[in-house]
């Protein structure tokens, strides 16, 4: 999800985070103007007066859920009786609490709308690195350290948050003391590689920059597909290595379902995950004893960690530097691009292009493959040495 510098914060926010959450009473419909064709979380309506983003997906377990931004493109007010989101567009200024949305705004250059982060030292985009180094962009604090008088003083359009098995509670609760709206983004729900990225639409509707999100989602969505058909046309089952992923905590090793967005992205590369046969989108653990078996059988490890070298791994992990992945030296990691803080790219532009992800892995999986393209040009991968 927000692996920034987030595993922590994951565990912060199932504390903190309540199931609070704004319900439209009077739900506003009309034609559908936008029917994404790979997420599963947003479409977007026609209204008087403006466009209905409905969010149907904001957080993991959601059911039921139908979250309803109207979005007023003339100041106009939204149906009587609603209750759910009014919103002003394009918005003029936001409130972002993860780094996908600066990447997905910053692809829409519009990153002047960024007014607070959530973690900004943490932000790898250079534009927007230097606005929070020169004091245009406010640190807004974390989970339950929010400092709410820096986001009233922003005076936002809106506040961009997320939520981890429910809405956050302590968010809406305070936020709407100060009359400041929040919207849920659940980009991070989505399993699949390009749906993750569609919702750079929801977006365009945001900043009043639709047809420029379809375009670049659409040439995104063209190169994505392109590398996918051509791996399956020229990779033979027989050629497809075994992957291994993520690494242990402490005694345990969390492995993604086969719906999983790393799992997704290891098939369409032309690779076979070593842990597969759980037909789920959520992630599950295993004993070291189960993994080490599996590393047995594995070609290619990616994700150990935040290891940066072999050495790294071996000392972090003793017991699987016999492993074919290790002794063959096809260990990667996507720490290729991190801040000096430790920010990660990979979970910032990386859910905006897919296509650039799917394109290392390929590398990764079957070298030379690529025409033009080497190990040392990965852009979000580095093989550990």
């Amino acid at each position: 999800m927000k692996y920034r510098y987030c595993f922590f914060t994951l565990i912060l926010c199932t504390v903190f985070y309540g199931c609070g959450h704004r319900l439209a009473a009077v739900s506003v419909s009309g034609d559908t103007l936008y029917l994404p064709r790979y997420a599963s979380g947003f479409y977007i309506t026609e209204a008087a007066g403006g466009r209905v983003l409905n969010i149907t997906d904001p957080w993991q377990g959601a059911e039921d859920v139908d979250l309803q931004v109207f979005l007023s493109s003339d100041g106009s007010p939204a149906p009587a009786g609603f209750t759910g989101v009014t919103i002003r567009v394009p918005v003029k200024k936001v409130v972002c609490m993860s780094s996908t949305y600066v990447a997905f705004i910053s692809a829409l250059d519009r990153t002047e709308v960024i007014r607070g982060i959530s973690g900004g030292k943490y932000i790898s985009d250079a534009q927007v690195r230097e606005a929070f180094a020169d004091g245009q962009i406010a640190e807004v604090g974390y989970d339950a350290a929010l400092n709410f008088e820096v986001i009233s003083a922003i005076e936002p359009d809106a506040v961009l948050a997320y939520g981890i098995t429910g809405g956050n509670a302590l968010l809406e609760g305070k936020l709407g003391e100060l009359g400041i709206d929040l919207v849920y983004i659940g980009d991070y729900v989505e399993a699949s590689p390009l749906g993750k990225a569609e919702w750079i639409v929801a977006f365009g509707y945001l900043l009043g920059q639709e047809d420029l999100a379809l375009e670049i989602f659409t040439e995104i969505e063209q190169k994505y597909n392109a590398l996918k058909n051509m791996v399956a046309e020229k990779i033979t089952a027989g050629e497809r290595p075994v992957v291994m992923l993520n690494s242990p905590y402490r005694d345990t090793w969390f492995v993604p379902g086969d719906r999983s967005y790393m799992v997704r992205l290891v098939d369409d590369a032309g690779g076979v995950y070593a842990c597969a046969g759980v037909d789920s989108d959520q992630s599950r653990p295993v004993s070291l004893e189960e993994a080490y078996i599996k590393m047995l059988s594995s070609d290619v490890w990616i994700g150990p960690g935040q290891a940066t070298t072999l050495a790294e791994v071996k000392a972090d992990n003793p017991r699987f530097a016999d492993t074919p992945p290790v002794t063959g030296r096809r260990v990667y990691n996507n720490n290729k691009r991190r801040t000096p803080e430790g920010g990660s790219d990979f979970w910032e532009s990386g859910a905006v292009r897919p296509d650039i992800v799917l394109s290392d892995m390929v590398e990764i999986l079957h070298p030379g493959l690529l025409s033009g393209k080497e190990d040392n040009s990965l852009y979000y991968f580095q093989r550990l040495e």
